[in-house]
């Protein structure tokens, strides 16, 4: 295989614990190749040791959030690029390095968020 189709091709995933975020539990975990160019995973973030979060350690979390999705993406090709949509912040989706808006006014059991990777441009 040439270095150029694997770089205009989804072929893997990171590992569930790549996905891990101290202070949470994964509470669901879906994975879904739409084409060999798109990957969503999504993810439901649920706190540890307690039952809810604040709405400062939701701040914190999204913010956590969109620094993984920074990592990822420094891990592979250029032209492949991870965004983050938050299920329960209106589906608004955040591409890495944006601000979450908030603020988020009530605790919340689990955030749910879903990572797209997705080839931007082809080499």
């Amino acid at each position: 295989m040439n270095e150029g189709k694997i770089k205009n091709t989804i072929t893997r995933s990171f590992e569930l614990q790549d996905y891990r975020i101290d202070g949470t539990e994964l509470s669901g975990f879906w994975a879904d190749l739409l084409s060999k160019e798109e990957l969503t995973v999504e993810i439901n973030y649920k706190p540890e040791n307690k039952k809810t979060f604040s709405p400062e350690e939701i701040e914190t979390l999204a913010r956590k959030i969109q620094e993984k999705c920074s990592n990822f993406e420094a891990q592979l090709p250029e032209n492949i690029k991870c965004e983050v949509t938050f299920k329960d912040f209106g589906d608004k989706i955040y591409e890495t390095g944006q601000p979450v808006s908030g603020p988020h006014q009530r605790e919340k059991d689990e955030v749910k968020a879903a990572y797209r990777f997705y080839v931007a441009y082809y080499v």
